[in-house]
């Protein structure tokens, strides 16, 4: 009787398995902090501040915007810097965390609202990030404009 093909069932099985999507965590701690990240690029956003947005971002990171432009890390910050961009309050909703590994992404809606009232956007996002040396990096954002200026 031949053993061979019994014994490559359990490399078969190894390699199905590592073949197989990784299934999301939802909870935890790393949940957690990629939720409090997000609030602070969000306090970050409403008081311009640019060092700590860039703290947040990733070197190579990329932003796809509501607008359909594709923005580098350094376009988005010079675009946070512009004295053109409205002073705006900005309020988090339906944030949702997975963590796969080391990569997290968080989706949730965005509401800007200009402070002068001038428009009020609802704003749906996803925010993709990597572990780097123990520190959660953004390295790509999506945005999708859910209601318009009003």
């Amino acid at each position: 009787m031949n053993s061979r093909p019994a014994a490559a069932l359990p490399i078969v099985a190894l390699l199905l398995t590592a073949a197989a999507p990784a299934r999301p965590r939802t909870g935890g701690r790393d949940a957690v902090e990629l939720i409090r990240i997000e609030e602070r690029w969000i306090d970050a956003l409403e008081r311009r501040d640019a060092a700590a947005v860039a703290e947040i971002l990733d070197d190579g990171f990329l932003d796809s915007t509501y607008k359909g432009e594709l923005r580098t890390k350094e376009e988005a910050l010079a675009a946070l810097r512009s004295p053109a961009r409205a002073d705006a309050d900005q309020g988090l909703s339906e944030l949702r965390a997975r963590i796969y590994g080391e990569t997290g992404i968080v989706t949730g809606i965005n509401t800007v609202t200009a402070r002068d009232h001038s428009f009020s956007v609802r704003v749906r996002f996803t925010d993709v990030f990597v572990r780097r040396a123990g520190r959660w990096k953004a390295v790509a954002a999506q945005e999708t404009l859910v209601e318009g200026a009003r």
